[in-house]
């Protein structure tokens, strides 16, 4: 019997997402390891004793894997939450992901994997500086503005970043710097998530790949900015493709960025974004896939999943700015999205007279409302593309009631669409082909399409 402080030899059987540890078993135990890879072999010490499981703290390798890399960013040993995988090349990351992905439909979904279409699992065009938004959180250190990201695990402790390589390095560098100095000449303090107090919350800086200009949200809770107009003048002095500056009130006592109140300070606060020929419109505060190349990766899959024939519609749930159903109206098709984000689908509308697409018409409503009430039988194709959650049961089987033809569900969590394919597969409609794409690198996450039909 293992007990805390035991140290035993073992080598790395396998690795868990989404925790990014390594998996070693030592006399029917599971040992799960933080910082090994799969095939290292390595003397660990027990750390703690779970019922089902140990948890180990590595003490030094006896041999190393050839895809062991030093990490880029010197602030993954800090413990940063922005990066889990920094510490194995980009080809074992991509390894490792779509065994994951493919064990888990196979277990939790109960997916015969011999039975389906199998498109692979895509690499990102960039490994690093592919995000188009960043969500940085401000904080208090020795009496200064400190700005950056939390510990995984750790939501009262801050990391102060001197740059970040999941965006542009340099630019990032350039902003953090510009907005600690900004606070501190001012005695601003950043916002205490223990205490509830403090003034300065979150820098935001979304990017705006076609363009090469920067959106900057400055999260606050209520109260007037000191020196706004010297700090634009700075701002966009030393950084000449800003084009806007939002600030955003947010007095909640969560964590969480939200935007109670907008205030403009300079330009727009929103972009136009241009995927393949279809501009969008991308308000400080709308969702839009934060990969910058998601249009050549991931929006091709989806359309050769859907495969839409020049009279047939279709429906596009969780349509969030239109960005997917739009992208598919080009010739002419009926697109219906649904979206209860009202901000979202006042973008979605402005994307499809942006882009002089009269086919496509978008719905504000909770999607379970919207499909009892207005959907019936005219349901042949469907795209869902969920939060993180999945779907509810009352959605998958108001879908499956419409009998449609396809549903191609685009899923940024496969544990949650592997349960929702064990759902469908109860109502007779089978997962028929599948890819992912890795639009997350350097993270656990990343996204699938499937094309799921009846049988």
């Amino acid at each position: 019997m293992l007990k805390k402080g035991d140290v035993i030899e073992g080598v790395v059987e396998a690795f868990a997402l989404p925790d990014c540890v390594g998996v070693i078993r030592h006399q029917n135990w599971v040992i799960f390891v933080p910082g090994v890879l799969p095939g290292e072999k390595c003397r660990v010490s027990i750390r703690k004793v779970k019922r089902n499981f140990l948890q180990g703290e590595l003490n030094e390798f006896i041999h190393k894997s050839p895809a062991r890399v030093d990490a880029v960013c010197s602030h993954f040993q800090m413990g940063c939450g922005g990066c889990s995988l920094q510490f194995m090349n980009y080809a074992e990351q991509i390894s490792i992901k779509e065994k994951n992905a493919l064990t888990t439909i196979e277990k939790i979904g109960k997916v015969d994997l011999s039975s389906i279409d199998y498109g692979g699992f895509i690499s990102s065009v960039q490994c690093l500086s592919y995000r188009n938004k960043m969500e940085f959180n401000f904080g208090n250190k020795d009496g200064k503005l400190i700005c950056g990201l939390r510990p995984k695990g750790k939501y009262w402790d801050l990391i102060d970043l001197q740059t970040c390589y999941l965006m542009n390095s340099q630019t990032v560098t350039g902003l953090l710097d510009f907005f600690r100095s900004y606070g501190n000449r001012y005695g601003l303090k950043g916002y205490d998530p223990v205490r509830k107090d403090g003034f300065l919350r979150n820098l935001l800086i979304r990017y705006n790949h076609s363009l090469d200009q920067y959106l900057i949200g400055l999260s606050t809770i209520k109260g007037d900015l000191p020196g706004v107009r010297e700090m634009v003048k700075d701002l966009t002095h030393n950084f000449p493709n800003i084009s806007g500056l939002v600030q955003i009130i947010n007095n909640s006592l969560a964590n969480a960025l939200l935007f109670e109140q907008k205030i403009l300070l300079y330009g727009s606060d929103y972009y136009i974004e241009t995927i393949g020929s279809t501009r969008y419109k991308v308000s400080i505060d709308s969702f839009s896939q934060v990969n910058i190349h998601t249009g050549e990766l991931l929006y091709p899959i989806i359309d050769d999943y859907v495969d839409l024939k020049p009279t047939e519609s279709l429906f596009d749930l969780y349509s969030g700015n239109g960005s997917i159903g739009l992208y598919l109206s080009h010739q002419g098709n009926k697109v219906t999205g649904i979206e209860e984000n009202s901000q979202a689908v006042d973008d979605a509308r402005y994307n499809a007279s942006l882009n002089s697409i009269t086919s496509y018409n978008a719905i504000c409503g909770r999607v379970e409302k919207v499909l009892l009430d207005g959907i019936g039988d005219s349901l042949k194709k469907g795209i869902v593309d969920p939060p993180r959650a999945g779907l509810t049961p009352k959605v998958i089987k108001t879908l499956v009631t419409a009998h449609p033809e396809k549903i191609v569900y685009v899923s940024c969590n496969t544990a949650s669409l592997a349960r929702d394919l064990a759902m469908f597969a109860e109502n007779n409609f089978f997962l028929k082909r599948i890819t992912w794409v890795d639009l997350f690198p350097q993270t656990p996450h990343y996204e699938a399409v499937a094309l799921i039909e009846p049988s």
